[in-house]
């Protein structure tokens, strides 16, 4: 399990410091958690350091039932606006790092840009569960990467907000809430693919 180290202070009677290190233990992260919570699509409205910048939906489908990963499956039309950061072109996918205990989804868009997010522990703060994290991105081939730290609040089954901070690009949030579920979001995509095969059979004849 994750475990913090923070150090404290109190100054006595006779005015000398006297230091403290306590250690927190942080909740394990489950596959399981990221399964069933983020698996569907999302409207979310974006701030750039407390501005507000623009909505956006994103959309993560289930794949691989019971052991699955969250991205495009095989054969499927990939969602569009499927970028958090973004709304250019990309492919993206996450899933569970046995080795590590993490959760990590990765992306790569159209001009040669890519990121990573790692989710490494959980907490739960005044009754709402806590994600947090790290993660790197670039926007394109020809930039340097920028590191995040990440924060997931999950208020509840259908409403969470994402909170990435970096030195370079300060703070950015997304206040998001479902729309659809991962079981509506993969009926929907399978249904357009069967739209797109019809379309090319027909054409084809």
């Amino acid at each position: 399990m994750p475990v913090i180290l923070s150090v404290s202070y109190l100054k006595n009677s006779n005015g000398k410091f006297k230091f403290i290190l306590s250690t927190t233990i942080m909740a394990a992260l489950t596959a399981k958690l990221f399964r069933d919570y983020f698996g569907g699509s999302w409207s979310g409205n974006i701030t750039k350091n407390g501005e507000f910048q623009r909505e956006i939906i994103f959309n993560w489908p289930k794949d691989f039932e019971k052991f699955s990963s969250l991205g495009t499956g095989e054969g499927l039309v990939v969602p569009s606006y499927g970028g958090v950061l973004d709304d250019t072109n990309q492919i993206a996918v996450a899933g569970w790092h046995s080795d590590t205990h993490r959760w990590v989804h990765f992306w790569h868009n159209e001009f040669g840009g890519y990121g990573e997010v790692q989710w490494t522990s959980q907490d739960v703060v005044n009754g709402i569960t806590v994600l947090y994290g790290f993660g790197h991105e670039s926007k394109q081939e020809t930039d340097d990467p920028t590191d995040h730290i990440v924060m997931c609040e999950m208020f509840d089954q259908d409403n969470f907000k994402y909170t990435i901070q970096s030195f370079r690009k300060g703070v950015t949030e997304i206040v998001a809430r479902r729309i659809r579920t991962a079981n509506e979001l993969n009926a929907l995509l399978e249904k357009q693919t069967e739209k797109v095969q019809s379309f090319s059979e027909t054409t084809l004849k």
